[in-house]
């Protein structure tokens, strides 16, 4: 057979074998919440980035982190994305699970009082804030959840206890924001998009934000790991190669996220990803993605994941401080 009838078969041969293999991809399956939810994931996807690690980064909303963690468990989701707080009640309860890095570094629950709730000590500051919640009914994402267990660090750092309300269990966004606009709860300790919603629609109003600095030690102190995604080990050890790509496609957008001319681009991100139909959804979307921003960071910090299991240990939420330098990914 003349030469070039041979490179020309061993050129076709190699591309026959190779197209396939640079089609493939390695599909991660991501817990993301309804509103700005795990943006991260959102910007590498809009921007090609998991394609260019060799991932296919999709996504599946489940709203509440005990019920994202038991998911993972199950092996129905490969990465969780969960506060510490739910991490860390796993692994007490033996879990074997790693911390690959942050999606959002600032606490994300905050304090909102319904706009019909009298609030004699309005104006003030936290803690004194707190007492106007005497007595009231109070909704979180769900029992057993971040949200409940932040509520009552910031209740005992006034001198009271969850005794003193009463904590119901009322959802994501979408299904709180009725429960408090038709007065089913006096009040939320929930995330984003609701900020937006107290600020645009005028239903509520936020009286304890840690994001701005405001609240117990305790709550404050995990800035820095506020929300981590989560994989099981065994997962992490047959799949490195995966996760070591994303936790790079993670950074880029992370890097992507800070630049301040990005924002616009980042908005039609959040446009595109989650509808908000109610009047002015667009504007409390905008809301609620700059209140954000800021926390779009991917790096961990250890300090502040240690200061959430120290907390947990100190208000009786697990018996034993747990070592989470052993629960972070290298």
């Amino acid at each position: 057979m003349p030469r070039n009838q041979l490179i020309a078969l061993a050129v076709a041969a190699v591309s026959a074998l190779s197209a396939p293999a640079y089609a493939q991809s390695t599909t991660l399956r991501i817990q993301d919440y309804p509103g700005i939810g795990n943006f991260l994931v959102r910007i590498a996807n809009a921007n090609g980035l998991c394609e260019k690690h060799g991932l296919k980064c999709e996504l599946r909303t489940i709203p509440q982190a005990p019920l994202g963690m038991q998911t993972l468990l199950a092996g129905d989701l490969d990465i969780a994305f969960t506060p510490p707080e739910v991490m860390v009640q796993a692994v007490n309860k033996g879990a074997d699970v790693k911390a690959i890095g942050s999606g959002a570094s600032a606490p994300i629950f905050f304090l909102m009082a319904g706009a019909a709730l009298e609030t004699p000590t309005s104006g003030k500051v936290y803690p004194a804030v707190m007492h106007d919640f005497k007595g009231k009914k109070i909704g979180v994402t769900a029992r057993g959840s971040a949200a409940e267990f932040q509520l009552v660090s910031l209740l005992k750092g006034a001198g009271m206890s969850a005794d003193d309300v009463t904590i119901v269990a009322v959802g994501a966004p979408n299904t709180a924001f009725p429960a408090i606009a038709h007065k089913q709860v006096d009040a939320l300790m929930l995330f984003t998009p609701m900020d937006g919603f107290c600020e645009v629609a005028k239903a509520c109003r936020v009286v304890v934000d840690p994001r701005k600095g405001q609240g117990p030690a305790d709550v404050l102190g995990v800035t820095g790991a506020a929300m981590l995604q989560v994989v099981r080990n065994d997962f992490l050890q047959k799949n490195a190669t995966a996760i070591a790509g994303y936790r790079q496609a993670m950074q880029e957008a992370a890097d992507f996220a800070q630049k301040p001319a990005n924002f616009d681009a980042m908005l039609k991100v959040a446009q595109d990803t989650f509808k908000i139909t109610a009047p002015g959804g667009e504007q409390i979307l905008e809301v609620s993605l700059r209140n954000s921003v800021p926390s779009f960071h991917f790096a961990a910090d250890p300090k502040a994941f240690q200061s959430a299991a120290q907390y947990m240990q100190r208000t009786g939420q697990i018996d034993n401080v747990v070592d989470t330098s052993k629960l972070l990914a290298q």
